[in-house]
């Protein structure tokens, strides 16, 4: 049943409330991700200002040791269709990879929003450029700023969704008209999410418009709203969704990664430093009270009243070798006394053990993939190696999802933006094509390179062709074919296995030509023979 726009606005306010409430309950917990990673665990936590406050780095380190394993190099995708030629395949192949390429920094940027926090987003919108295939960027937003349908089990089911952020008062008239607006500031979600007041005494550059961004999937609409016009709010546009698949279904152009998901609500993800903030809250608190106990680890002495004068007092106090400092009692017994400073309990090295190793638990990356030294046998360094690599390869497909995603998007982005006048030039190999929209809009389908694959597990492959090389030759497979593995496992120069085919035609060929060599003699008369053939060579003699 469709609504009418007065019922629509009724419908989306009430959604992005439900938005903000839900945000804003959870902005203490992302506050304290937020914290952890940025090394500053003590900005949000009451601490007295006479005490020390020591922390560790061990959130940025759980977090860029996931991002170190899973971004080797830029991304890239394959592509194939059988609904076009190799050539329009070859095309797109190449125009999406240069296009990934130029915008690794947002893969990444993204990657570690969806570690500290539960999920991100990434948005691929138009934007002003000379060069037409340069029209189109990613952007990573963050999981406050997109409004979901909760109650969806995929991604794919959704009924709705949103993008909640700011727009600057002059795009905004220049987008949508000279309407009548009522600005904002522009206010952060971790200042509480509260709006200071309006800047009606700046320009317009420095005033902002609270915008909706609303794609209603069940009517296939695109609804902006803004809530800083009129009274209530208003529709600034109203259309069908503009980006479409190629076969005419609505397509939004908002990618999700999700690297852990709640299991019963699968649009809520989970964030993975959460696993071992506690770990870190208590490594942290546990390292401070460390610094001030050894601070208070200082000499401290009781001394008679009345023995020992200032300037023997001082004398003591210097330390200076050799001194003579006179005592005006008759024994030295009791005239001074060392006040005894207890050790600290050995509970204390027990519990930082067992909070290093929930950490290491928590983080699943064992140690010896971060460069540390473990005492451990090459075996178990072995399967630790392996476990690591399941983990970051499940996390690598939630990646590469992500990838295909937004190289679909960004085609169909292509197709809906790209004139039929306009005919940018690529490289694919070494011939220039024309990129078109005739080329692109077929049906593709998109995998990324190397999927699930990973700067450790490609380790590990390699590890076991080296070792499965001998048994390999063993069983009669060519040197060539090994050769051809080698080269496409370590990334050789592709020359090797030219070179190595024209040495081992030359080989065969100097083979087939050498002379063949005659038999060991046996008799007194055969080694006659064969030594008056090896003096003349031009009177063959017949072997007996």
């Amino acid at each position: 049943m469709s609504l009418t726009d007065e019922q629509k606005i009724r419908v989306i306010r009430e959604i992005l409330a439900s938005h903000k409430d839900y945000w804003s309950q959870q902005e203490g917990l992302m506050r304290k991700y937020r914290a952890a990673y940025l090394t500053k665990f003590y900005s949000d936590e009451p601490f007295s200002d006479t005490s020390i406050r020591v922390e560790t780095s061990d959130g940025y380190t759980f977090i860029e040791s996931y991002i170190a394993s899973l971004f080797e190099k830029s991304p890239a995708v394959e592509v194939d269709s059988m609904k076009t030629s190799s050539e329009n395949v070859e095309l797109a192949r190449q125009t999406v990879n240069n296009w990934l390429s130029q915008n690794r920094k947002a893969l990444e940027n993204g990657s570690r929003i969806a570690l500290i926090y539960p999920m991100s987003f990434f948005k691929v919108a138009p934007k002003v450029s000379d060069d037409p295939l340069n029209r189109v960027s990613i952007r990573a937003v963050e999981p406050w700023n997109i409004i979901l349908d909760r109650d969806a089990d995929l991604w794919e089911e959704q009924r709705f969704i949103g993008h909640h952020y700011y727009l600057p008062v002059t795009d905004a008239r220049r987008m949508y008209g000279a309407k009548k607006f009522n600005p904002v500031s522009k206010p952060s979600y971790f200042e509480d999410g509260k709006e200071i007041g309006s800047f009606n005494a700046l320009p317009d550059e420095y005033q902002y418009i609270e915008i909706v961004e609303y794609y209603d999937l069940e009517m296939d609409k695109l609804y902006i709203y803004t809530p800083n016009i009129k009274v209530g709010g208003g529709f600034l546009e109203k259309t069908s969704i503009p980006l479409r698949t190629y076969d005419d279904r609505p397509l939004v152009p908002i990618a999700p990664l999700y690297y852990s998901r709640v299991p019963d609500k699968p649009m809520d993800g989970y964030s993975t430093l959460s696993r071992v903030y506690d770990q870190l809250f208590e490594k942290n608190i546990l390292r401070t009270f460390w610094a001030n106990a050894i601070r208070r680890d200082s000499r401290q002495y009781l001394y008679k009243e009345g023995t020992i004068d200032e300037e023997g007092l001082a004398k003591i106090a210097s330390g200076e070798d050799g001194v003579m400092i006179p005592v005006d009692n008759e024994t030295l017994d009791g005239i001074i006394r060392t006040i005894p400073v207890e050790p600290l309990s050995s509970n204390f090295d027990r519990y930082q053990n067992y909070v290093e190793s929930d950490i290491q638990r928590g983080a699943i990356i064992s140690p010896n993939v971060r460069g540390e030294a473990v005492r451990a046998t090459a075996t178990e360094i072995t399967a630790l190696a392996q476990y690591t690599a399941s983990e970051i390869g499940r996390m690598a497909r939630e990646r590469d999802e992500a990838i295909e995603s937004l190289a679909n998007i960004f085609v169909r982005m292509l197709v809906y933006t790209l004139e039929e006048t306009e005919k940018p030039v690529i490289m694919v190999g070494k011939k220039a094509r024309f990129v078109t929209p005739s080329a692109l809009d077929h049906q593709f389908r998109f995998f990324a390179l190397d999927q699930a694959s990973t700067p450790l597990s490609k380790e590990l492959k390699k590890r076991q062709l080296l070792e499965l090389l001998p048994v390999l030759g063993q069983l009669g497979v060519p040197q060539e074919k090994l050769l051809e593995d080698v080269v496409r496992a370590f990334e050789l120069n592709e020359s090797y296995i030219a070179k190595a085919d024209a040495s081992s035609t030359g080989s065969a060929s100097r083979a087939a030509s050498a002379e063949v060599v005659p038999p060991e003699p046996t008799t007194d008369a055969q080694a006659l023979a064969q030594e008056l053939l090896g003096s003349v060579r031009s009177t063959p003699l017949p072997m007996p």
